[in-house]
């Protein structure tokens, strides 16, 4: 008498299994690889946000006092770009004459887990019209 045999046998269960859980877990290190990556990336669009912030302050002031804006250290600041002990951020402003009557401004601002900082430049020009 012959039986019929319908359905699946262990090992084929078992090979399906396997196969479905490598596939689980490749999704899951792709999810946490772009998790981490969105996450650095928003704390790099903050950190360009402040430079943005600090570069358009400075060049709304008077060329010549341009010099009088210069942070020799780092200051410390939060998400908004205000200054405060413990900030996450870190903000410089270097000013340093290139000629006669024409100073380089570069704001920099490190982030946390950042490898590189976010780095503005612009030239000003300082002397007067003639």
């Amino acid at each position: 008498m012959a039986m019929n045999r319908r359905g699946f046998t262990l090992i084929s269960v078992m090979i399906a299994v396997v196969i479905l859980a490598v596939g689980v877990l490749a999704l899951s290190r792709t999810l946490a690889g772009a998790m981490q990556a969105n996450t650095k990336a928003g704390l790099r669009t903050i950190a360009l946000d402040i430079a943005r912030q600090r570069m358009e302050f400075l060049r709304a002031q008077r060329p010549a006092d341009m010099v009088d804006f210069a942070e020799a250290t780092p200051v410390d600041v939060n998400e908004e770009g205000r200054p405060m002990t413990g900030g996450k951020y870190h903000r410089s402003v270097i000013v340093a004459d290139v000629r006669l009557n024409l100073v380089s401004v570069t704001v920099r601002v490190t982030y946390p887990n950042g490898s590189t900082p976010v780095e503005l430049v612009t030239y000003v020009y300082t002397g007067g019209v003639t």
